[in-house]
């Protein structure tokens, strides 16, 4: 009989042992950082902010509107955001004139810092990129010497990030426009018009940024 009892008590203790440390396990799960889903917007835009040299991936911190105007209007389900100045990561403004001060190249990443811009704007306001339902018109300004006729080239990189962010629903109408100055002497500017989600509203987002909606 004690022969027999052996192999189950040593069972019996092993059976113990596993329910007691998948019991602490439960207990104490890891803690696990949440991640963007693959393919979502979420997930697309921080792969294009580490490619701009963003810091992991994130957004830059905005301040106010400094005028007497708004960063954005809603009305209905658009809204319309102010122009946006292209800012390096490191906070600095892209400035001067396109091609003999900056590059075509280097206007072509401002282009897209501006862009950056405006999404962050778009952050701030909904909280949640998802509530955008398609970006639909884009105006970008070029500081441009008279004779530079390539701003098309320049504005391409901002609606190629458009894209690249929204997917389809990025896609949207433009018009590019050389200008003989831009305020403080910035490279580019970008307006940008976006059609909401029914139902999304602005989120409070005073000081950082300044909004008004209108129904």
């Amino acid at each position: 009989m004690f022969h027999r009892l052996q192999p189950i008590r040593s069972l019996t203790a092993v059976l113990l042992l596993a329910v007691s440390a998948a019991s602490a396990f439960a207990q104490s799960p890891p803690v696990l950082q949440p991640q963007p889903s693959p393919g979502s917007i979420e997930s697309r835009l921080k792969t294009e902010l580490l490619a701009l040299g963003f810091a992991d991936g994130k957004l830059p911190v905005l301040k106010p509107a400094f005028g007497n105007y708004l960063d954005a209007v809603k009305v209905g389900d658009m809204l319309y955001l102010s122009s946006a100045a292209p800012q390096r990561p490191d906070g600095q403004f892209v400035k001067g004139r396109v091609p003999d001060q900056v590059s075509v190249a280097d206007a072509m990443v401002a282009a897209k810092l501006a862009c950056v811009r405006q999404i962050a704007r778009l952050k701030l306001m909904l909280g949640d990129l998802e509530q955008v339902k398609r970006i639909v018109y884009v105006r970008g300004k070029v500081y441009s010497q008279a004779d530079f006729t390539d701003q098309t080239k320049v504005t391409d990189a901002c609606s190629a990030l458009y894209v690249a962010v929204f997917g389809d629903a990025g896609r949207h109408a433009r018009t590019t426009e050389g200008i003989v100055a831009g305020p403080f002497g910035v490279a580019v500017e970008v307006e940008t018009f976006v059609e909401l989600k029914p139902g999304a509203t602005l989120v409070s987002v005073a000081p950082s940024a300044s909004a008004t909606e209108t129904k």
